[in-house]
């Protein structure tokens, strides 16, 4: 274990030999003993030390000597690192010297001589933990400006405006974002009230309603003029939250400023690039499973069990590559909000047979039984028919996809104000850790069961997302290696988001 250093100066050899002494025994297991006859030699040690990362932590030093005085010394000490705490043996000293160490040396402690050892080791002890100390304090500095740093880094790197408020409702921190947005220096607001430099009556209210609302985030869209640019106007969306100190005591308002206009124009892009794949992906691939029907119609000649066999493969793969394009296209929009529901009345019942009737063949090729419960009068429901009816498939499909034996079920039901949908299977079950992320993008239990059964990962992330834009419920139950249901509900007249 390395040790710290202390400094001994004195042009008498017989104290200095004293001080190395009783210091050794005073406090040798916990620092190296260094001596000096003169302030220059001394001088010499110190920046040795320092050069080789060393820690001194005390320096000792007569007052007069030769050369230099050890007040002088001291003073340079303090200049080549001022942590060192600072020690004046006085004997002949007057007052003014160690005025003159206290003023320009930050002078810790005066020595008479002739000592007491005790007096010294109480001494060097005391200076000891207070080098300690101030060396903590020191570490502890450099880590909060490093991580001040890091975390100014880190505002300055987010797109989005950041405006901050403190107690007295003045700017104390905005990014280059925030400054971009608003047209400002960042001089320009630090230390201002935002109603000095902005005429921005929106925002001002937003702050006041998220002061007044500490627990609660506030948004509101706000049409800015840029200051350099007064015919330019700025849609942007604020959102405000109140600052709280881990005690839980309001310090100032946090504000958010997104543009909104960036935000359209990366839409506007997604949906045109969703419309080429769209279109460039799906038309050949329904050309091509179309060629593939007609072939196993035999609508284009006799074909051999071998030309069948592969024939009948390709179409199952391409079936496969069309639904997950599919799944790829509606998370690509889910993710970026365009996802828009098509509101009508419509009969859920008849819906939910006609999406039985579709996957019936999948049933009956793997020997299970389908079993179906829809009450007979349901109330009218006012939904996205095309999307609840992927919902359906979405859920049935995978019950009868990880079911080998025994039966999938499907249940409608209308309780007080809501639709109930249950989908249950007797197939390979869900282990609990996993009920939530099941509905993750592109989630899979592990890559056997992708191997094995085959599949994005996607559907039930859009069935999560549909029935939430419906401000609806989905949830799972399971146990492994006897089954799963999902739940479903569904208000039948919310409006949808």
């Amino acid at each position: 274990m390395a040790k710290n250093f202390i400094i001994c100066v004195d042009d008498q050899p017989e104290i200095v030999g004293s001080l190395m002494t009783q210091l050794e025994n005073a406090v040798g297991d916990l620092c190296e003993i260094e001596v000096a006859e003169s302030a220059a030699e001394a001088l010499e040690v110190l920046d040795e030390l320092l050069e080789q990362g060393e820690q001194i932590d005390i320096v000792i030093t007569d007052e007069i000597m030769p050369g230099m005085p050890g007040s002088k010394f001291l003073e340079i000490v303090h200049q080549r690192d001022p942590n060192i705490m600072t020690v004046i043996l006085t004997g002949q000293a007057g007052f003014d010297d160690v005025v003159y160490a206290v003023n320009h040396a930050e002078l810790d402690k005066c020595i008479k001589k002739p000592w007491y050892y005790d007096d010294l080791k109480d001494t060097v002890l005391e200076l000891l933990d207070k080098a300690g100390t101030k060396r903590r304090n020191k570490q502890l500095a450099e880590e909060l400006i490093a991580e001040k740093n890091k975390a100014e880094a880190i505002v300055h790197s987010i797109t989005d405006g950041i405006i901050v408020f403190n107690g007295n409702d003045r700017i104390s921190l905005v990014n280059k974002a925030c400054t971009e947005i608003l047209g400002r220096t960042e001089e320009e607001l630090i230390g201002r009230r935002i109603m000095d430099v902005l005429e921005l009556k929106e925002l001002i209210l937003l702050l006041i309603e998220a002061s007044h609302h500490s627990d609660e985030v506030v948004s509101d869209e706000i049409v800015l003029r840029h200051s350099k640019d007064p015919e330019r106007e700025i849609d942007i969306i604020a959102i405000a939250k109140t600052l709280r100190s881990r005690d839980g005591q309001p310090f100032g308002v946090v504000t958010v400023l997104r543009d909104v206009a960036r935000e359209k124009e990366v839409s506007r892009m997604k949906s045109n690039f969703l419309a080429t794949i769209s279109h460039e992906l799906r038309t050949p691939l329904t050309s091509i499973l179309s060629t593939y029907e007609l072939l196993l119609q035999n609508s284009l000649g006799e074909l051999t069990d071998e030309q069948r066999e592969f024939i009948s493969l390709s179409k199952e793969q391409g079936a496969f590559l069309s639904e997950l394009l599919e799944n790829l296209i509606d998370l690509m929009t889910l993710s970026g909000n365009q996802l828009e529901l098509m509101r009508k009345a419509f009969d859920l019942g008849q819906l939910a047979q006609e999406v039985v009737k579709d996957i019936q063949a999948s049933v009956s090729a793997k020997g299970l039984q389908l079993r179906v419960d829809i009450a007979p009068e349901l109330p009218e429901f006012v939904a996205d028919e095309h999307k609840i009816g992927r919902v359906l498939k979405n859920l049935l499909s995978n019950a009868v996809k990880f079911t080998e034996k025994g039966d999938v079920a499907l249940t409608i039901s209308h309780v007080d104000d809501k639709i109930w949908i249950t989908v249950h299977d007797s197939g390979i079950g869900i282990a609990e850790e996993h009920f939530d992320k099941i509905f993750e993008n592109f989630f899979q239990v592990d890559n056997t069961t992708t191997r094995e059964f085959k599949g994005s990962g996607a559907g039930l992330a859009i069935c999560r997302a549909i029935v939430l834009a419906h401000r609806g419920e989905i949830w799972v139950e399971s146990v492994l290696n006897k089954g799963t249901t999902f739940h479903v509900t569904l208000p039948i007249s919310a409006t949808l988001s």
